[in-house]
């Protein structure tokens, strides 16, 4: 029995994506600190209890589905990825059902402690993160744009409890939104043999992988659009020179999803979306040289 207990802590642990709400809560607390602009008690205000709550809250919520997500995708996941199924196998799945439902109720109850608005948005995530698992997973497009924009949602609820509707904050959710969009779909093509098996309807099964890729390369076009945007608008030289060098980086991977055509392939751009997203943390930080 301690035996059995032990691995269920353990795929908990491991369906929960630790390391992913590490950088969630990260997110959330830099973009407080350094997209937010200045006012009076800021800094006591990102150093209370309440802020730590709230980014507790948000972090539960991601949990929460983590593991839901595991749970219906893992018929999938045994074609796609047996080694690293986890729900079924490592974690029972009634524990990873109760697990979903303590980490989501948990969530809410603090959001709504702390603040009506904050709880609201937290309801919208638990049942979109439910919906897009349980139905809209298997929808074209429908299902990555409810990811993307839970995943700008997550900075947006920062501007929300703190009361500052700080400009960074918006442009950097919709940077967030742009890169985890490209994630999304590269993972679909990733896991097209799994899906077109069990009847999902993502985009590489409904127009190939090179109807995938066209796509990814519209969002990166629109991506870069965006952020040259941005870098006209910041008076901020070394926010600039920062994303200037990086343009090498991004034609890197524009050209490595191009020549893209194993798994391996894709499991390596999809890892390198989470490099992108942590040069987004680092650029934060070189707003307020």
């Amino acid at each position: 029995m301690i035996r059995l207990l032990r691995y269920d802590f353990v795929g908990f642990l491991r369906a929960s994506r630790i390391p992913n709400l590490l950088i969630i809560g990260a997110t959330q607390y830099l973009s407080a600190i350094f997209l937010v602009g200045d006012y009076a008690h800021k800094y006591e205000q990102i150093a209370s209890m309440g802020f730590f709550l709230m980014v507790a809250s948000t972090v539960m919520i991601a949990a929460g589905g983590y593991i839901i997500n595991d749970y219906y995708d893992q018929k999938i996941d045994m074609i796609n990825r047996p080694e690293r199924v986890v729900v079924g196998t490592l974690f029972r799945r009634r524990l990873a059902m109760l697990a979903h439902f303590v980490l989501s109720v948990s969530g809410i109850a603090l959001g709504f402690f702390l603040d009506v608005r904050v709880g609201a948005i937290h309801v919208l995530s638990v049942f979109s993160l439910w919906y897009y698992s349980n139905f809209l997973r298997r929808l074209p497009l429908l299902g990555n744009l409810i990811i993307a924009f839970l995943t700008g949602l997550t900075l947006l609820v920062v501007a929300v409890y703190l009361k500052n509707n700080a400009i960074l904050i918006y442009v950097y959710a919709a940077f967030a939104m742009a890169i985890v969009l490209i994630r999304e779909v590269i993972k679909d093509i990733e896991d097209v043999k799994g899906d077109a098996a069990f009847g999902c309807q993502s985009i590489p099964v409904i127009f190939g992988v090179r109807g995938a890729k066209f796509f990814i390369y519209l969002v990166c076009l629109g991506s870069a659009g965006l952020l040259v945007s941005y870098l006209v608008a910041v008076q901020n030289w070394w926010v600039r020179y920062f994303f200037i060098a990086l343009g090498p980086v991004f034609l890197w991977f524009i050209y490595r999803l191009i020549k893209a055509d194993r798994q391996r392939d894709y499991a390596w751009l999809i890892r390198f979306t989470n490099v992108i997203i942590f040069s987004g943390l680092v650029s934060m930080i070189l707003t307020k040289l």
